[in-house]
């Protein structure tokens, strides 16, 4: 006899009711032709003995592997990205209530090894990417090879609809309003600052400038757009000269270049006072000692719902392909 305190096998119930471990698998699963008595005596003898099959067997049964894969930049564990560990953080929590588990892959467009390989073994029912980029390479393999996929942010227009779900915040209507917040209060010169714009998120915050910079007819001769500026040096160079040309107003794309202007502006002698303005539109809680209006997107809401819809998408239940989540502006 099965002795109690021993963990429940399918091979140690297909021995005690003399049938095989396929019979056994099917009336887990649900899926497969056997008689009615035999699922129902499969079914009463496990919950008989409060059997709960491994996320192995469950898998083995219905097909599954009950792993998604989470595609990091491989710059998370070399960089603080406090919105990738948040996204990360909820992915885990709403995949640990599904009963899934996470792979961590860092890989990247030109190094995609990682996600190649654990496709390959296929080890994975979904992935989950963390950010969209122009022309990945990572959505075409996807693509191709009929994964299920999550994107956290939008595709571009020429990939859209490739992403089993694209989970995104109102990105360009949240920057229009706060641009045009921005820009009404005074029309002195603006400088709009930013980093690496074959990001999706940073092609959409742009938009919402340009159309609030429309909108108000601010003068395109009184706007000052400076990109690349991926570290505290290029950054301090760029605001140096600005402040030369006379800008005094500056918008930042996110909260690290934000957190960089703020540096070069103390350098230069102008600390943040009536002399200049410096707002985000992104905000972190990095910025909450400094007196930085900025714009308030929940990166863990906006995890959660992305691996939420395409698990729901992997049980065959219906779901969002394209959610959309709301934003706030912060006064400082």
């Amino acid at each position: 006899m099965i002795q109690k305190q021993r963990n429940l096998t399918i091979d140690d119930i297909a021995r005690e009711l003399g049938v095989s471990k396929t019979t056994v698998s099917r009336a887990i699963s649900g899926k497969g032709r056997i008689s009615d008595a035999t699922r129902k005596r499969v079914i009463d003898y496990i919950q008989k003995h409060n059997y709960r099959p491994s996320a192995a067997a469950k898998g083995l049964a219905e097909s599954r592997t009950y792993n998604l894969a989470l595609v990091l930049p491989k710059s998370f564990i070399q960089l603080d990205l406090p919105y990738i560990r948040q996204i990360m953080n909820a992915i885990c929590e709403e995949a640990f209530i599904w009963d899934y588990n996470i792979l961590v892959c860092l890989s990247t467009d030109a190094y995609p090894e990682s996600l190649l390989r654990t496709l390959d073994n296929r080890k994975v029912d979904g992935v989950i990417l963390s950010r969209t980029v122009e022309n990945d390479a990572l959505v075409d393999v996807l693509t191709e090879r009929g994964i299920p996929f999550a994107t956290i942010g939008s595709l571009p227009p020429h990939a859209s609809g490739k992403a089993t779900v694209e989970a995104d915040h109102d990105q360009v209507g949240g920057c229009f309003a706060f641009s045009e917040r921005f820009l009404r209060s005074a029309r002195e010169p603006v400088a709009l600052l930013g980093n690496d714009m074959h990001y999706i998120v940073n092609q959409s915050r742009l938009e919402g400038f340009r159309q609030a910079a429309q909108a108000l007819s601010f003068p395109q001769d009184a706007v000052f757009l400076r990109t690349d500026l991926g570290d505290q040096q290029t950054c301090s160079a760029a605001i140096h000269a600005l402040l030369a040309q006379g800008v005094r107003r500056f918008l930042a794309m996110d909260d690290e270049i934000c957190l960089y202007a703020i540096a070069a502006l103390e350098e230069a002698g102008l600390p943040l006072s009536g002399q200049v303005t410096v707002a985000s539109l992104f905000d972190s809680a990095r910025l909450d000692s400094y007196p930085v209006c900025a714009l308030r997107f929940d990166a863990g809401v906006l995890g959660q719902i992305a691996c939420r819809e395409l698990l729901r998408c992997l049980r065959g239940e219906t779901y969002d392909p394209k959610p959309i989540l709301g934003y706030r502006i912060i006064m400082r």
